[in-house]
């Protein structure tokens, strides 16, 4: 039976990919080029960033195309970009780290080791948390951008500062619930962002999730059981989050009287995206507090995700591998990627994280962020990494949080399934 939902689930990711819009041959994709830039040669750019992030990435390109007229960087900001990379033809991709080891084994991006040499730049120039995101066994696949781990929001008026670990966690639940029933220290979300819980909670207690032959994720832990119980005690235990946070509860139970609405359930702090920055920092002001992550298990650590710059194998004429060497040069200056930190994103290029800590009031979110690079462990570098974790998003944390009733016998169980679907997605990788 689970052969056949793998099976299933594979076909599905193919047929997906197969009904992308291809891209046309004559470099029109995204913004049309301008009149003056005719004879410039045409560097197709696609990424994701079709949030509040996608005008700071504008901005860049906008900028490099207006310093010079020898390239052009036809920007397309798409949410299915990753199936129209497949299936059409770009030159440059951004992509999440978790991504790039199946990108490289389906042949669709290359190394970026010469392109960089030739742009004046070298991991040096790098937090050497970095290295993990980009380098896989044969070189680096892409040029670093940033991470983005959990971020700690927190109501000032409700907490004077964020808690550091899980004893604080449950004394400002007991605080609050003296004061008023319906508040409460955090939210834990069954669906959402719960990917981001539980790789941080492994990094914290020391687990592993790489298989012994390096090609899938392995849950079936009994170190795993125990990092992974403590959200099921936050909620039934301690106290520690409300019961029934759905999607992106973490978020809403946040936002809940931001506005004066005091009819739900209300927390005090907030793991959960950086890219809500914006929201909470309109909705608080002064009153918004922004932390570290705090230590839920054995010893200090965090996990996020990132953004990475790829280059298709498609590249091969080296006029095109000059323009992406050039845009490269221009975009990793501290002034020019600062930009980029605009957003909220927090950059890995140490130039930039310097200019960053000396304008550090200008940059609250990636300053505090950047602060945990030094503690961050990267996920498994295994094929179809999102498959491969897409039971325990939708099912397994879901359970752990939802059912009051479940055990660690039960989680066990599931883990196991979960190990079983990660195995059998891994052996759909192409041959070596």
């Amino acid at each position: 039976m689970k052969k056949l939902l793998i099976a299933g689930l594979l076909s599905s990711m193919v047929l997906l990919a197969a009904c992308g819009d291809t891209a046309s041959d004559n470099g029109d994709e995204g913004e049309e080029i301008p009149e003056e830039a005719a004879d410039a040669t045409v560097i197709r750019y696609l990424n994701g960033f079709t949030g509040g992030d996608g005008a700071f990435m504008k901005a860049i390109v906008d900028d490099f195309n207006d310093s010079q007229d020898e390239y052009f960087v036809n920007e397309s900001q798409e949410p299915d970009h990753y199936t129209q990379f497949r299936t059409g033809e770009y030159e440059l991709v951004a992509m999440h780290g978790v991504n790039m080891e199946t990108y490289k084994q389906d042949q669709l991006i290359q190394s970026v080791d010469g392109i960089m040499e030739a742009a004046g730049l070298s991991m040096d120039d790098f937090h050497p948390a970095a290295e993990g995101l980009v380098s896989l066994s044969d070189g680096n696949y892409g040029v670093p951008l940033d991470i983005h781990p959990l971020t700690t929001f927190y109501n000032k008026t409700l907490t004077e500062e964020a808690p550091a670990n899980y004893e604080e966690l449950v004394a400002l639940a007991q605080e609050l619930q003296n004061e008023e029933d319906n508040l409460y220290a955090m939210g834990i979300p069954d669906s959402g962002l719960v990917e981001f819980y539980t790789l941080t909670l492994a990094a914290q207690n020391n687990v592993d999730l790489l298989s012994e032959d390096g090609k899938y994720l392995d849950f079936a832990q009994e170190e795993l059981v125990d990092a992974l119980w403590i959200l099921h005690d936050m909620i039934y235990e301690d106290n520690i989050s409300p019961a029934g946070l759905g999607l992106d509860g973490e978020f809403q139970a946040f936002m809940q009287d931001s506005e004066g609405d005091t009819s739900g359930v209300q927390t005090a702090v907030s793991l959960t995206g950086p890219w809500y920055y914006q929201a909470v920092s309109d909705a608080y002001g002064e009153d918004l507090g922004i932390g570290s992550i705090p230590q839920l298990g054995n010893e200090v650590a965090v996990y996020g995700n990132s953004h990475v710059l790829s280059v298709s194998t498609m590249v091969e004429d080296q006029e095109m591998l000059d323009g992406i060497s050039a845009f490269f040069e221009f975009m990793y200056q501290p002034e020019t990627l600062a930009q980029w930190a605009d957003s909220g994103q927090a950059p890995l290029h140490t130039p930039t994280m310097e200019y960053i800590e000396e304008n550090s009031d200008d940059y609250p979110l990636p300053y505090q962020n950047q602060q945990m690079f030094d503690d961050y462990v990267a996920a498994p570098a295994v094929y179809q990494f999102g498959e491969q974790m897409r039971y325990m998003n939708e099912t397994v944390i879901g359970r752990i949080v939802r059912e009051e009733a479940f055990t660690r016998e039960d989680l066990m169980e599931e883990l196991e399934t979960a190990t079983g679907i990660a195995q059998e997605i891994a052996e759909a990788a192409p041959a070596e």
